[in-house]
């Protein structure tokens, strides 16, 4: 198992952990809805980090790193413990809306009706409102941490709003 083995590289992982750790187990929350499971996947996500910093390039986002780790620790639990239906992306279909009503949606976005909408939506569109709306990701973070392209990442935003929008004007 190789692991992050100068000193400089320690103190720097340390200060990823003091920078990040919160951030991690906001979205691990917002994963898997659950304090105890948050906790044990943002630890999880950080040794697995730790294990592989020696693979991790100075140059590129930290925090986009370890989610996508986190990310992909959470997918193969959910895997393990329940078989899933993949969605097609192409199935998708768009439809436009106007910037001030998506805006209204937005601007409501950490009421407690509306983390509830948040948490009911399927995993491919919450992760991504998650990552965008909640944690501030651009468009080209979200595609790396999800694994999709920023076509896709758009395409699952806009349809996550207008889920939002539909249930958050009729409260289901």
């Amino acid at each position: 198992m190789a692991v992050a083995n100068t000193s400089e590289q320690l103190k720097k992982f340390e200060e990823y952990i003091t920078l990040y750790k919160d951030d991690v187990y906001r979205v691990a929350l917002y994963f898997t809805k659950n304090k105890d499971d948050a906790e044990d996947l943002t630890q999880d996500a950080f040794i697995r980090a730790y294990t592989f910093f020696h693979r991790f390039r100075n140059d590129t986002n930290f925090k986009a790193w370890i989610l996508k780790i986190m990310r992909n620790i959470y997918i193969t639990q959910v895997k393990k413990k329940r078989p899933t239906t993949e969605h097609n992306d192409e199935q998708l279909v768009s439809s436009e809306i106007s910037k001030n009503t998506e805006n209204q949606v937005l601007d409501a976005m950490r009421t407690k009706e509306v983390q509830q909408a948040i948490n009911k939506l399927p995993d491919e569109f919450r992760e991504v409102i998650i990552l965008c709306e909640l944690e501030g990701h651009s468009y080209e973070d979200i595609a790396g941490i999800v694994g999709i392209p920023v076509g896709t990442v758009r395409s699952r935003l806009h349809r996550g709003r207008m889920i939002l929008k539909e249930r958050l004007l009729h409260k289901v």
